[in-house]
């Protein structure tokens, strides 16, 4: 999602951490495995965006926990928390460009960007990041 337009990627994790670590992608029906996001409406912010964005791919509802401009160029990040137990099963989504939403607990083939954003993100320190409570 490199574009001129700002642009926000969500980080969908469960509100109630479990063992491993794990994530919410969909996969796109061209650019594959890729984490939802999108451009942000006019005069829209950055949580408000990720979290229209996040139910448009996967029509999960969460909490915008915190924001990071450093994690991934030209964009935003969003930590988003969601109030639900993850599941093995992956989901039929109602945007027609994405053909499956689901949670990760490893990194999958036929990802669009590279695993490099996806390690920064498993080890970023959120602590550090502006915290938001939408």
């Amino acid at each position: 999602m490199r574009s001129d337009k700002p642009w926000v990627v969500v980080w969908a994790v469960p509100k109630n951490p479990i063992d491993i670590p794990c994530w919410i992608m969909v996969k796109h029906e061209v650019r594959g495995w890729e984490l939802p996001g999108g451009e942000l409406l006019e005069s829209e912010d950055n949580d408000i965006g990720a979290l229209r964005e996040l139910y448009e791919e996967t029509g999960c509802l969460g909490v915008a926990i915190a924001e990071d401009d450093s994690i991934i160029e030209g964009g935003v990040v969003v930590l988003v928390e969601l109030d639900m137990e993850p599941d093995e099963l992956g989901w039929m989504s109602e945007d027609e460009k994405i053909e499956e939403a689901g949670w990760c607990i490893e990194i999958p083939d036929e990802l669009f960007w590279g695993t490099e954003e996806i390690e920064k993100l498993l080890n970023h320190d959120w602590s550090t990041s502006k915290t938001l409570g939408s």
